[in-house]
């Protein structure tokens, strides 16, 4: 886990003033767990979801693919897991907000169970979970990746014909808001 500052800024509607806003960093590089769920299976004109044999996940770092552990070529849906505790000394101005930087294909976010919603290509995404954190905190990132999207430049860019995955950063931001 890497640590460093954000330096950004905040525009107030009210006064058009833009104040400092210092932010915290936490980097989820790794280690994540890996474990493929299910393969998509050619079904003439779609596919089906198998279960059995599926290839041996394991430990991985985040930004990247599947490929290494599962194979260029796999299809299908394989989940991500990241453990962390919840950051320390938060006042009642603070949140903390999950990012992703880019998920291939399609993904659905879990933190502690409780469903964050989902994600589709390398478009950044923020999620605030201040009020979802616990001590000890479970994020899994189901990602999906279709053999209909495998080699369709047209949704996944220059990824297209590579292996799916979290190929963006994933990160925490701490940060202060406004005080009402």
């Amino acid at each position: 886990m890497t640590e460093s500052p954000l330096h950004s800024f905040c525009l107030l509607p009210s006064s058009f003033i833009l104040l400092p806003l210092i932010m915290h960093v936490i980097r989820l590089r790794g280690p994540w767990e890996l474990e493929p769920l299910v393969r998509y299976v050619d079904a003439g004109g779609g596919h089906r979801e198998e279960t059995a044999d599926l290839p041996h996940g394991g430990k991985t770092r985040v930004p990247g693919d599947w490929a290494e552990l599962l194979g260029a070529d796999f299809l299908g849906r394989v989940r991500y897991t990241r453990r962390f505790n919840c950051p320390t000394n938060l006042d009642a101005h603070q949140r903390v907000w999950l990012v992703l930087e880019g998920v291939d294909h399609d993904a659905e976010l879990l933190l502690n169970n409780q469903p964050l919603g989902p994600m589709r290509g390398c478009a950044a995404k923020r999620f605030d979970i201040t009020p979802l954190l616990i001590s000890h905190n479970e994020l899994w990132i189901d990602v999906s990746l279709a053999a209909d999207a495998f080699h369709d430049a047209e949704a996944r860019g220059e990824r297209a014909g590579h292996a799916g995955g979290l190929v963006g950063e994933v990160r925490l931001e701490i940060g202060r808001v406004a005080a009402t």
